[in-house]
């Protein structure tokens, strides 16, 4: 991932969204006053939204069924799987 500021992106906009969709990779855009964007092509953004999508459905789904476990049990299984 790639990070430059405010007026390098505007000088170079077209050559940043062409980089961000031949070839898949975000752009952070930081300005002097600690803000920042990132820009990632419409394909991934679309991709990455209807991924989150189906998870949330999938999620109320289980929530539903009751098909889930407490947040205290879901850590207890992380930190078991991080010593084997």
């Amino acid at each position: 991932m790639q990070a430059v500021n405010y007026t390098s992106a505007r000088n170079n906009l077209k050559s940043i969204i062409d980089n961000v969709c031949d070839n898949n990779e975000e752009v952070i855009i930081t300005t002097k006053n600690n803000k920042a964007v990132v820009v990632v092509s419409l394909d991934e953004y679309n991709q990455t939204h209807a991924k989150l999508k189906c998870d949330v459905i999938e999620a109320k789904k289980q929530i539903e069924q009751d098909d889930f476990i407490s947040i205290d049990e879901a850590f207890e299984r992380a930190k078991r799987s991080y010593r084997a």
